[in-house]
């Protein structure tokens, strides 16, 4: 399978292009890639070059997730990446419309057992929003990034 890994510095013109390119030509796409962007970020690191990753990109790059599965009418299995430190982020980035999550930055912080720690907080969110499964709470969150 073959995915393309999306910035969260798109134009909206720019993500709606690629949405309605990338049905029959890639199998996925990993939503999204590092920013250039410094909004929200203080002190000495605002000025430093380069793609910026983890927990300061988890609102930008969920946005742009939620309006990627909403281009694409859900029809694209998404992985949802930015940010993602816990259980609920990840459980955040499915409801915007992620079918997989992909763990990077917080992995530095949290070492590898950040992923059973996600994969166990999991269920308990699920429960508490009636899905008995990840593919039913796929996108059941998309208007909240909207």
């Amino acid at each position: 399978p073959m995915f393309l890994k999306i910035a969260p510095d798109l134009s909206p013109e720019q993500l709606e292009h690629v949405a309605q390119t990338c049905p029959g030509r890639v199998d996925g796409v990993i939503v999204s890639n590092t920013t250039l962007s410094r909004d929200g970020v203080s002190g000495a690191h605002a000025d430093e070059a380069g793609g910026l990753s983890g927990k300061p990109l988890f609102e930008r790059s969920t946005r742009v997730l939620a309006q990627f599965h909403n281009l694409t009418a859900g029809k694209l299995p998404l992985i949802g990446v930015g940010g993602i430190a816990s259980a609920a982020d990840a459980y955040t980035k499915i409801r915007a419309g992620a079918s997989l999550i992909q763990v990077y930055s917080a992995m530095v912080y949290e070492g590898p057992e950040l992923a059973n720690a996600i994969v166990s907080g999991l269920p308990p969110l699920m429960a508490r929003d009636g899905h008995a499964t990840i593919a039913d709470a796929v996108g059941t969150g998309v208007a909240d990034w909207l």
